[in-house]
């Protein structure tokens, strides 16, 4: 069970900061302001989640497994972008690959923010399900802050949301003793919902404003 754990955490690690580590190179940052997004995106959320059930140190911070993880996936990005690979990153194959590894890593920070609530306070569905959407969405948020940019959590194609419901299956799951056919199925759910709605453009209901016409 704790090498599957691991697992998950490894797979949004790398995910989320191959994210943060190409905002930061769109904005046109320094290395150190790459690596800051980059860190930020993959570490920020677990951060989060472990201040809120009193974690302290908060876990990504008691090893140096997930920042050197950050490090050597920033290296490997910036390298590649250094040696003129640029064009092969910026291309729409590139970009969906980079929307994949994206959605696997929503898909998995979801399980493992959602598996610390049940620890913290097992029965407790509210934990669980707000602790897995702040693992999930958290290091983005504060990524698209510090790029000075409306977080893409609040604008874009359905991204909370699968994190919401993955949550709540996996508590439910948990709950009836599968713990780890929970964690698969949470993951398929976010990752599926997740990729559908950035192929098909589904967005969440929004106010549209109507411009109006003065007319004499």
């Amino acid at each position: 069970m704790d090498v599957l754990w691991l697992l998950f955490d490894v797979i949004g690690t790398i995910a989320f900061a191959i994210s943060g580590a190409l905002l930061g190179i769109q904005r046109r940052m320094d290395i150190f302001g790459i690596l800051i997004l980059a860190l930020v995106t993959a570490i920020g959320g677990g951060i989060v989640r472990d201040v809120l059930v009193g974690r302290i140190p908060p876990t990504s911070l008691q090893t140096g497994l997930y920042i050197s993880i950050t490090l050597v996936t920033v290296g490997i990005v910036f390298m590649m972008y250094r040696y003129g690979w640029n064009r092969y990153l910026e291309s729409k194959g590139m970009t969906k690959i980079y929307l994949t590894a994206d959605a696997l890593g929503l898909a998995s920070f979801t399980i493992t923010g959602a598996r610390v609530g049940i620890a913290t306070n097992p029965h407790n569905l509210v934990l669980a399900v707000i602790l897995g959407v702040v693992t999930a969405v958290g290091g983005g948020i504060i990524r698209d802050i510090l790029a000075h940019r409306t977080p893409s959590v609040l604008k874009e194609e359905v991204y909370a949301l699968p994190a919401l419901l993955g949550s709540v299956s996996y508590f439910y799951l948990y709950e009836n003793d599968h713990q780890i056919v929970a964690a698969y199925i949470t993951f398929g759910i976010v990752f599926m919902i997740r990729m559908v709605a950035m192929e098909y453009h589904w967005n969440l209901p929004r106010i549209e404003r109507k411009h109006r016409t003065d007319t004499k």
